[in-house]
């Protein structure tokens, strides 16, 4: 009898230390998908690609394009920025897609994107992340000073 007062009074403790078992168990965790961090051109993604939303980023009297294209077959977003002139200086400007339902985020120096934009390029896009509904994904851009973001697709 002792024995079972002692652990019941165990499990009364551990509720009220950590509320119920849910906060326990339920914790939320990062999606992970056949698609998230892949270049989009595995398994030609790339190729049913349509830009789902874009926007123009202003910096020291040129622009750079920023878009959120999504594979139709693939199912799968990814960011893409494009200078209007060569960048100055390495690192000048990079991308991030972005996921709703779970923050995972790549941007174009991450494992399957083709890194950030160095002096003399002009583009660059990030891995993919799986992009069907309910999910949704942005773009961000980032240039000298100043960013961009898309809205969400």
């Amino acid at each position: 009898m002792k024995k079972m007062v002692l652990c019941i009074s165990f499990f009364v403790a551990f509720l009220v230390l950590f509320g119920s078992l849910d906060s326990f168990v339920s914790k939320a965790s990062a999606e992970t998908h056949t698609y998230d961090g892949k270049s989009p051109y595995y398994n030609n993604c790339a190729n049913s690609a349509v830009t789902k939303k874009s926007v123009k980023i202003n910096a020291n009297g040129a622009s750079a394009n920023l878009e959120l294209k999504f594979s139709t077959t693939c199912k799968t977003a990814w960011a893409k920025i494009t200078l209007s002139r060569p960048a100055k200086s390495d690192g000048e400007a990079t991308a991030l897609v972005v996921r709703n339902t779970d923050n995972k985020q790549f941007s174009c120096a991450s494992p399957g994107g083709n890194g950030e934009i160095n002096k003399g390029q002009t583009t660059c896009y990030t891995p993919m992340v799986y992009d069907l509904d309910p999910r949704k994904a942005q773009a961000v851009g980032y240039w000298p000073y100043t960013a961009g973001e898309t809205g969400w697709y």
